[in-house]
C-alpha cells in the first residue's frame, strides 16, 4: 500500500474530480484556512479549471463558509455542514479556553454584552470587518487589545453566533450566521460522529485513529465509536503492524502528474498527527530551517516534501521561486513547470518561474 499516493488521490490532488468549490470542501470535510489566500489555492488545486475568483464567488454565494469549527483553527466547510460541526466539536474547545478567557478578563457577562452589540451592528445583512467590529466594542468600553478582540470573535463564532462573510476589498468581514446561512438540520450526536469519520477517512485516508483524533479534536474513545458505527463503509489495513483506515473503495491514483505546489498549512500535511509518510528524514534539517517547517508551502514530488516554494507579484505577473532540498530530475523540473502554470491559471496571471 502506497500511503502517499493514496492520500494524493483521495484528497483529489493527483486527480481533480470536482468542478464546484462546495463539492470538494464537502468531500474533504474541512480545509484548514488560517492563511486565507493559501486556503483559496488549497481548494482550487483540487478542482477542475477554477480560478481564485471562482472560490471567492462560492463564499459570496454562501456555498462555503470560513469559521473556527475545529481545533480552534480557521477552516472552510460546506455551508450546510457548519452548524452540526460546531455543535459536535466546539464545546470542548470553549471549555478548554476558560483559563485563557479568565486571563483576558472575559466572562459570560462580557460575552453577552458583545453579542448584543455585534447583533445590532450586523443585523439586516450588514458585513463588518474586524476593525469595524472592534470599533463597535471599543465605543462600548470593551477593550479589544492584547488579543481580547480575537478571543471574542473566535468564541462567538464557535458558539455559532457569527461567521466570516465575503471580503470587503482586501479585508475579511463578519456576518450573523443565522442570517447568512439557510437553516440546516442538526443530526444526532452519533450520526454526526459517524458522518465526520466517514468523511475524514474517505478524503484523508489511509490514516490512523490518532490522525483522525488530531484533525477533529475528538477523543480516542469517540473516534473508536465512530469507526465502529461506520462499519463496512470504511476498511482497515495494516502496514508494518500499524492500522490504517480508509474508504473501502479507495485506490491509488494513476495520474501522470507527480509534482505539486501546495499552499502552506495544506491538508496533505497538516491533517495528520503522524506526517512521516510525506516527509523524508534526510531532509528534516532543511524543513526545520524553512520558516514554518512542514507548514511552509511545500514542493511535493512523488508524494514527499522535497522542497519549498513561495510566490510574489511583479506588475502583471506572479513570480514563483522554488527551493529544492536535492538535485531535481528532468521530469521533476518539467513537473514543476506544469504545476506553476496551473497556479498561474488559478490566479489568471502569467507566471515567472525561478529557483532550483
Amino acid at each position: 500500500m502506497n500511503i502517499p499516493y493514496l492520500r494524493l488521490n483521495n484528497q483529489h490532488i493527483s486527480e481533480a474530480r470536482f468542478s464546484k468549490p462546495e463539492d470538494i470542501v464537502k468531500w474533504m470535510g474541512a480545509i484548514q484556512a488560517q492563511d486565507y489566500l493559501g486556503s483559496l489555492w488549497a481548494i482550487g488545486l483540487r478542482l477542475k479549471n477554477k480560478s481564485e475568483s471562482d472560490i471567492e464567488a462560492s463564499i459570496k454565494n454562501k456555498k462555503i463558509v470560513r469559521s473556527w469549527p475545529m481545533r480552534g483553527t480557521l477552516h472552510f466547510v460546506a455551508a450546510e455542514d457548519l452548524r452540526w460541526m460546531l455543535q459536535l466539536l466546539t464545546p470542548r474547545i470553549i471549555k478548554r479556553s476558560a483559563g485563557l478567557y479568565r486571563q483576558a478578563g472575559l466572562d459570560n457577562k462580557v460575552f453577552t454584552k458583545c453579542r448584543k452589540l455585534i447583533s445590532a451592528a450586523l443585523r439586516d445583512g450588514r458585513e463588518f470587518t474586524r476593525n469595524e467590529i472592534y470599533a463597535v466594542l471599543e465605543r462600548a468600553k470593551i477593550s479589544t487589545v492584547d488579543q481580547r478582540g480575537l478571543h471574542i470573535l473566535g468564541h462567538l463564532a464557535q458558539e455559532g453566533f457569527i461567521c466570516f462573510g465575503p471580503r470587503k476589498g482586501k479585508q475579511q468581514t463578519f456576518v450573523l450566521l443565522e442570517e447568512w446561512l439557510a437553516p440546516s438540520k442538526i443530526p444526532e450526536r452519533e450520526e454526526s460522529l459517524t458522518r465526520l469519520a466517514i468523511t475524514y477517512f474517505r478524503s484523508h485516508g489511509p490514516a490512523t485513529i490518532n490522525d483522525f483524533a488530531w484533525w477533529s479534536g475528538l477523543t480516542l474513545s469517540e473516534v473508536k465509536t465512530a469507526i465502529q458505527i461506520a462499519g463496512s463503509k470504511i476498511t482497515e489495513e495494516k502496514v508494518n503492524g500499524q492500522s490504517y483506515w480508509m474508504l473501502s473503495q479507495s485506490k491509488e491514483a494513476k495520474s501522470s502528474q507527480n509534482v505539486f505546489l501546495l499552499p502552506n498549512f495544506d491538508e496533505y500535511l497538516v491533517a495528520y498527527k503522524d506526517r512521516s509518510a510525506a516527509l523524508d528524514l534526510k531532509f528534516m534539517n532543511h524543513i526545520k530551517s524553512s520558516g514554518n517547517g512542514i507548514f511552509t508551502s511545500p514542493l511535493i514530488i512523488n508524494g514527499r516534501m522535497t522542497g519549498i516554494w513561495k510566490r510574489s507579484f511583479e506588475k502583471d505577473k506572479v513570480s514563483i521561486e522554488t527551493n529544492s532540498f536535492a538535485p531535481l530530475s528532468k521530469s521533476s523540473i518539467t513537473g514543476i513547470g506544469t504545476a506553476a502554470r496551473k497556479f498561474g491559471k488559478f490566479l489568471q496571471m502569467p507566471v515567472k518561474l525561478t529557483g532550483k
